[in-house]
């Protein structure tokens, strides 16, 4: 059992190496991500790959995401906590209504649409899905690729080559763990872990996702500076994630992959145009520049978005605060909400 497991990994670390030289987004996500699904679908081996793995790498992303919110991102967010409110309202609504009219088209079912148009993150979405009851994991897997793939190419491409007065280079900053780190990194563990069991014992949702993510920023506001991860460490996270996401695929069931694919691509690219007026609109009004605006609305991940800012000249702050204040909206506000309305007008089968 646990061979091939192995046997996986070490095809998943090989896609994902494979993705990364030829320059694809995500690539320690994607690569595994569909070396597993390709495994499962062509080659026809047993796959096993325990939920437990995928659970331990969403710890060590949700303490990356959790980590850059500093007092100063706290601040950001108080002080324009009405514009995000009303700028994640206005994507929340545009994911749906174009998710809506995708539904009409394909009739991948209301569930499987409003959860699959959600932007709420790849990899955590895919894990709603598992706790949602009348949805398809193939489905909604596959509707998150397409517009995370679509977003990370077409925001670069709007902001750094159509909006952004200057562009210089950045890079993903990542150290290795000095032995100083090593007692505030169990301090950070130690949180977490409480806050996994506490979240356990009240039967939250998403325990996985929220919990290192509340942790993480928790301290950080209480003054502890989180050390930087080694890049290799994210990798592996998101390795062991990419290949659960992938494993949970199943084409044979979706004779009509390509037009739910088709239909994703065009609704987010309609959602990302929709935002880019709308963000015209309120750089006008508020004492924000359009590329800060634009980057700050787009339904994309905040380490993403974040590297486009920085390259982009945009303000990073403010970009970290939107980004992370739609993040914890979506997933403490805007998933229960809909999993109860799904619920209430019996689009969920028990």
């Amino acid at each position: 059992m646990y061979k091939q497991s192995l046997r996986l990994f070490l095809l998943a670390v090989l896609g994902g190496y494979l993705f990364s030289i030829s320059h694809v987004p995500l690539p320690w996500t994607l690569g595994p991500l569909v070396v597993a699904m390709l495994w499962k679908t062509f080659a026809r081996k047993e796959v096993y790959w325990p939920k437990k793995f995928r659970n331990i790498g969403m710890v060590f992303l949700g303490y990356v995401m959790g980590s850059p919110f500093t007092p100063t991102v706290a601040h950001q967010v108080l002080y324009q906590l009405p514009l995000m409110l009303a700028i994640t309202l206005i994507l929340i609504t545009l994911c749906l209504v174009t998710g809506y009219i995708s539904n009409r088209y394909v009739g991948i079912g209301i569930a499987n649409s409003v959860i699959g148009s959600i932007p709420g993150g790849l990899s955590q979405m895919s894990i709603i899905c598992e706790e949602t009851d009348g949805t398809d994991v193939s489905v909604v897997t596959l509707m998150q690729t397409v517009r995370v793939i679509t977003v990370v190419f077409m925001v670069p491409l709007l902001a750094l080559h159509g909006i952004a007065d200057k562009v210089t280079t950045a890079s993903r900053l990542t150290s290795p763990i000095s032995p100083g780190d090593i007692p505030v990194l169990v301090v950070f563990a130690v949180t977490i872990l409480v806050l996994l069991k506490l979240a356990t014992r009240i039967h939250l949702s998403n325990t996985y996702v929220i919990a290192p993510i509340l942790g993480t920023a928790l301290l950080v506001l209480a003054g502890v500076h989180a050390p930087t991860l080694p890049s290799e460490v994210i990798s592996l996270a998101q390795i062991v994630i990419g290949i659960r996401m992938g494993i949970d695929v199943d084409f044979s069931s979706l004779p009509n992959w390509r037009r739910i694919a088709v239909s994703s691509f065009f609704s987010v690219l309609a959602v990302i145009l929709s935002l880019l007026g709308v963000a015209f609109i309120i750089s006008h009004f508020y004492s924000m520049s359009l590329i800060t605006t634009f980057i700050s609305m787009a339904p994309g991940g905040m380490s993403e978005m974040g590297l486009i800012a920085l390259t982009a000249n945009a303000d990073l702050p403010t970009v970290v605060a939107f980004q992370l204040f739609r993040l914890l909206f979506i997933l403490i506000v805007c998933v229960p909400a809909a999993r109860w309305w799904l619920h209430r007008h019996g689009h969920m089968c028990s």
